[in-house]
């Protein structure tokens, strides 16, 4: 039986300025770094070692890769999901996918949610529902047909016969892919879509059914906030 985890990327500067980072490619303060290395401690105190890792190409998401794995005494391989299936060596084989990259925010990104315009924040964090996106940004209703889809890619790979039927898999991700997939997950509503706390290095596990009716989420870590 497979096991399939969902690890969120450590702390940034960005994340402490409260600053929509969306496809801003930033990388791990200190204290990120920190949390992705506690995040594997998780991983190793639980004895889950990944066969593989499907992650967002952003680079604080693979700086998290790279720190939680060091924790673990491993060390990440890039390669194609095809290589991957053949790969037998020490290093964990990592497959980027566009899939689990975050929810981008158009002309937003990067700018302090206190100076956001026309109450945005209050409509994309309080009613989902609702919110507009700005030019370049990315809807909630994309974000979660892309969440789906993976959903869905994963379920094909690892139903009992296919290559993924009896391995550890790490997808490593952002906070509004995590909150997509766990609304997914828990057959949630759009308007619940925030309404469960992901911090920085959390991480949930996948539990997928035979359909998507019968799939639920479970949390391995809350993860760490930023006062640690």
């Amino acid at each position: 039986m497979a096991h399939i985890y969902f690890l969120r990327h450590g702390q940034t500067d960005m994340n402490i300025t409260h600053m929509l980072q969306g496809r801003t490619d930033t990388k791990l303060n200190d204290r990120g770094k920190q949390q992705a290395r506690d995040a594997g401690r998780v991983f190793k105190e639980k004895a889950i070692v990944p066969d593989l890792i499907f992650s967002s190409p952003l680079t604080r998401v693979r700086q998290t890769v790279d720190e939680a794995l060091k924790a673990q005494g491993l060390e990440p391989l890039d390669m194609t999901y095809g290589e991957a299936l053949a790969y037998q060596g020490p290093k964990i084989a990592r497959v980027t996918d566009e899939h689990l990259i975050e929810m981008s925010f158009g002309e937003v990104e990067g700018i302090p949610m206190s100076e956001l315009p026309n109450d945005f924040a209050d409509i994309f964090f309080e009613d989902p529902a609702n919110y507009e996106p700005v030019p370049g940004a990315e809807s909630y209703h994309e974000l979660l047909k892309r969440c789906r889809e993976f959903i869905e890619y994963l379920r094909e790979q690892t139903r009992d016969g296919a290559p993924l039927s009896d391995k550890t898999i790490v997808c490593a991700t952002h906070g509004g892919v995590m909150h997509a997939i766990i609304m997914l997950l828990w057959h949630r509503d759009l308007a619940d879509f925030w309404k469960q706390h992901v911090l920085n290095c959390a991480i949930v596990e996948a539990k997928l059914g035979e359909t998507a009716a019968d799939d639920d989420a479970v949390f391995v870590s809350d993860g760490y906030s930023g006062e640690e």
